[in-house]
């Protein structure tokens, strides 16, 4: 009986420490996660939204210009270990992506949600999605931002308003 009891004991301790475990990892990527997502976010903003800057400030990233080449659109893509260091080669087995995908837009409607007595923003503005995602040593590289949420750990929408363009 006493056999039983300890074997119960064990089994259910052994139980809570694969959880806490899971826990422990999850947090650490949730962790990771954030502090990536704010790199890229401060560089979007520090570069007023030009993907070509961005880029520069990111030496081995992946990064594809718009097809025009004038700046207005853009994605960059940082790859990381299972430790999370980052990988200055486009891998093919990268557990962790960064993905910032970035858009000109007018400003009206980027900031249409903000009406400040009636009156509208003109201009455009530089709109950047950012995504951190668990890729699990994937052999293709995942070159957009999946809609499965799954596999997001953590994403964060940036703007920066550019003003109104000079003729």
């Amino acid at each position: 009986m006493a056999i039983m009891f300890f074997s119960l004991a064990a089994a259910v301790c052994v139980r809570l420490f694969v959880g806490a475990h899971t826990l422990s990892e999850r947090t650490k990527d949730i962790n990771n996660a954030t502090i990536w997502c704010q790199n890229l976010a401060e560089a979007f903003t520090g570069q007023n939204g030009d993907p070509n800057k961005i880029a520069g400030l990111f030496p081995g990233s992946y990064s594809a210009a718009d097809a025009d080449g004038d700046g207005s659109e853009g994605t960059l893509i940082l790859f990381f270990d299972q430790n999370w260091e980052r990988l200055t080669e486009v891998p093919s087995g990268a557990y962790y992506e960064a993905i910032l995908e970035i858009k000109k837009k007018d400003a009206g409607d980027v900031y249409r949600d903000v009406n400040t007595y009636g009156v509208s923003l003109e201009g455009k503005a530089m709109t950047g999605q950012i995504a951190v995602i668990y890729s699990g040593a994937n052999t293709e590289i995942i070159s957009e931002i999946p809609k499965d949420e799954k596999a997001i750990i953590l994403s964060n929408a940036v703007d920066v308003y550019l003003g109104k363009e000079e003729p």
